[in-house]
């Protein structure tokens, strides 16, 4: 039987990534209001110690620890996959799980190694020359392999594997309670999805990706970052810089999300002299370096705000990325 795939685990939420056609001059993400970090920090009421820098992608912040970094996400996703894969197998289905694999963020040789995203959008003058506000590596070869392969269709899960995945023979729903019999062997609690998520987790239910919690905070942190007055304050002076150049967005983020850049599997001229543009302004406006500081100071906040409950999804990913490693060595 032809493997099959299911969608992958992990993705990432472009308001984070700030890819091309997917951002707005106002953050559009709502967290929890039970994770709000209130008040812009004291501590930074000024500019005075801000760093001068034009990329901040290998500078840690304070959420980073809470959240799993690409190597850690790797790890949780491979042994899902692997877990996932070993259950169908004993159920007797063809079956192989995809992993996730590689940078995912898109930014290549610059992408962060402490986090999964880059909260600041592309920061190097190389990318912006080449590749404009697209992924690293967009070409219209690429873009062509990439419309062939989501043109085509994979096979569909059979009746049975669909049960052996999930739990349930019903289509209608997510995931069941299991219990069936399937070429002589039992389906376990919420399928082989669900007996790798008890492995990781000790839940059939459970996630061993990031907590909503986190995630949350660090969209609040990340939309306040973008407000603050100092943020706002030298997104104006790089908006005269860009205008001085013959290119009027209100702030990097308006230039990254230009629906224009979306239209095509890579970048136009005009789109590759507006991303240079925006490069040579974050230098000489010190862009990423005011708005580093700003979220770093909210995140900071956070971190002291939600410290014991922080704690706690520290411990808790350290359990799920040990079961992890057991999964895929067995020891």
């Amino acid at each position: 039987m032809t493997v099959r795939r299911l969608a992958a685990l992990f993705a990432l939420g472009c308001a984070v990534l700030l890819l091309p056609g997917c951002s707005s001059s106002s953050p559009s993400a709502s967290p929890s209001s039970s994770a709000s970090t209130g008040a812009s920090p004291q501590a930074l009421d000024d500019l005075s110690g801000v760093p001068v820098l034009t990329d901040a992608n290998h500078r840690a912040m304070p959420l980073d620890p809470y959240l799993l970094n690409p190597k850690q996400s790797r790890t949780i996703s491979q042994a899902s996959a692997a877990l996932v894969s070993r259950c169908m197998r004993r159920l007797r289905f063809d079956y192989a799980q995809p992993a996730q694999s590689g940078d995912t963020t898109g930014i290549g040789a610059d992408a962060p190694t402490t986090r999964m995203d880059g909260y600041f959008g592309f920061q190097t003058m190389a990318h912006a020359k080449t590749f404009g506000y697209h992924s690293e590596g967009a070409s219209p070869q690429a873009g062509a392999q990439a419309g062939a392969a989501a043109g085509g269709q994979a096979p569909a899960l059979t009746a049975g594997e669909n049960t052996a995945l999930t739990g349930t023979a019903d289509p209608k729903r997510k995931n069941g309670p299991g219990g069936m019999t399937l070429n002589g062997r039992t389906v376990p609690d919420h399928g082989c999805v669900g007996e790798a998520n008890r492995i990781l987790t000790g839940s059939v239910t459970g996630s061993a990706g990031n907590p909503d919690f986190v995630v949350s905070l660090k969209f609040d942190t990340l939309a306040k970052g973008q407000q603050d007055p100092r943020t706002r304050a030298v997104f104006a002076s790089w908006a005269d810089c860009m205008q001085r150049k013959g290119h009027p967005y209100a702030d990097p983020l308006a230039a990254s999300g230009d629906a224009r850049w979306s239209s095509g599997p890579a970048p136009t001229a005009e789109e590759l002299r507006v991303a240079v543009a925006d490069q040579e302004c974050r230098h000489d406006t010190n862009v990423v370096g005011v708005w580093f500081t700003a979220d770093f100071g909210y995140q900071q906040a956070a971190v002291k705000q939600y410290g014991a409950r922080l704690d706690g999804v520290r411990r808790a990913m350290t359990d799920h990325l040990a079961a992890a490693r057991k999964a895929l060595t067995g020891s």
